[in-house]
């Protein structure tokens, strides 16, 4: 797949963002409104592709390859967050704002935008597979990403290790996580026609593409340009998410005996810009957000040219 088709994919990715940034500067779309679409998207129209990602395929992928794409997303994990801690280590990274910043070296986007970004390259048919991916990138994302804030300031009081833990597990009860799972399972035991709830999931899980890219161009439109291009840091480790890490977990992947298309959706899927919940965690642990919207804003940005350059680069 040619540099040139991917970056003509992305380009039509980022047109919707581009419409919801003005759509937000014309006044149609808030804050407020934002979240309650991200809600909208998040709890049912997300599961609803996801479901629909099974009723949809063509041909079930066997069960090896679907365990495979689960250990390949573990791995990915596995390389990310010792090199998130490096990162931040070799950064100077303040101890107040370490966690923000080894967040967003070590979890993607993966669900919100990566299931658009990975329709748009890899056609319809790779969803399922991208919607296997998620399970263990969800429980990554809610188990290790919120315990990397543990420590925050702020955090201490807040019951000890165990009420840490069950906040843990309580996050990862998402509708997103939970048809994952679902999906998986019905997936091994070889049931994909799911007759009139497929075809109904289908047409409500169409929703997600474009309200996803037209919320993530409204929220964009709320940060101040100018402030979140002066940190010198946001620039090194939005590099690293969106290149380092596809690239690192590329190496180790390769070692599985998974076919290219799975190979190129779990690297791809790697390489999305920071996960948006990262803000939520900075706000929820009492931790300075500014960094966290610092690289995620430059890393949306940059994963227009990034992804292209991760794709032809994984062979895919």
């Amino acid at each position: 797949m040619g540099f040139g088709f991917v970056a003509m994919q992305m380009l039509v990715v980022s047109l919707p963002i581009v419409l919801g940034w003005a759509i937000n500067k014309l006044g149609f779309l808030n804050p407020e409104l934002d979240s309650g679409l991200s809600q909208l998207v998040m709890n049912i129209a997300l599961p609803c592709t996801i479901l629909a990602s099974l009723h949809d395929a063509e041909a079930l992928p066997s069960v090896e390859t679907m365990l495979l794409i689960v250990a390949a997303t573990f791995l990915v994990y596995v390389v990310a967050v010792p090199m998130a801690f490096a990162l931040a280590a070799l950064l100077r990274v303040p101890v107040e704002t370490r966690a923000a910043y080894r967040f967003a070296v070590a979890f993607g986007n993966c669900g919100f935008i990566g299931l658009p970004v990975i329709s748009a390259i890899f056609g319809t048919s790779a969803l399922l597979y991208a919607a296997i991916s998620l399970i263990p990138a969800n429980v990554a994302l809610f188990g290790v990403g919120a315990l990397l804030f543990s420590s925050a300031e702020g955090d201490a009081a807040d019951g000890g290790i165990g009420k840490k833990l069950r906040r843990v597990f309580a996050s990862l009860k998402t509708p997103t996580l939970v048809m994952s799972v679902a999906v998986l399972v019905l997936a091994l035991l070889g049931i994909k026609n799911l007759g009139i709830v497929g075809d109904a999931a289908s047409i409500v899980g169409q929703m997600t593409t474009p309200l996803a890219l037209l919320v993530t161009g409204s929220s964009m439109a709320t940060y101040q340009v100018r402030s979140m291009l002066t940190n010198y840091r946001a620039y090194i480790v939005a590099v690293a998410r969106l290149v380092l890490v596809p690239l690192a977990s590329l190496v180790v992947i390769r070692l599985l005996p998974l076919d290219p298309l799975a190979t190129g959706v779990v690297i791809v899927d790697s390489s999305m810009p920071v996960a948006t919940v990262g803000t939520l965690f900075c706000l929820q642990h009492h931790v300075d957000v500014k960094p966290m919207l610092q690289i995620t804003f430059i890393s949306i940005v940059g994963s227009i040219l990034s992804i292209p350059l991760v794709t032809v680069l994984v062979g895919a």
